[in-house]
């Protein structure tokens, strides 16, 4: 039994259809997956940003803690030696 030369040519053409459509399907697919890796990568920026700014308060506030920690030493060291702690 042969296949005749149209019956040949309408199997590539539903094959090549097939494949546009696979294809087609893919690049929706990827595009979809691009879009939402660009939202993501929005919001990591967002966030990364937050982070950031709040390490620098975060920092801002352990120099007034040690500072008021020094300052308290040295306002004990100073009574100390006022009332004579340290002579006894």
């Amino acid at each position: 039994m042969k296949i005749t030369n149209k019956k040949r040519c309408n199997m590539n053409e539903e094959l090549v259809k097939d494949k546009i459509e696979t294809h087609e399907r893919r690049l929706n697919n990827h595009g979809e997956r691009i879009d939402k890796l660009e939202q993501d990568g929005r919001e990591l920026k967002t966030e990364l940003k937050n982070l950031c700014e709040n390490l620098k308060n975060l920092t801002s506030m352990m120099k007034w803690f040690i500072t008021a920690m020094g300052g308290a030493l040295i306002s004990f060291f100073f009574y100390a030696v006022q009332t004579g702690i340290f002579n006894k």
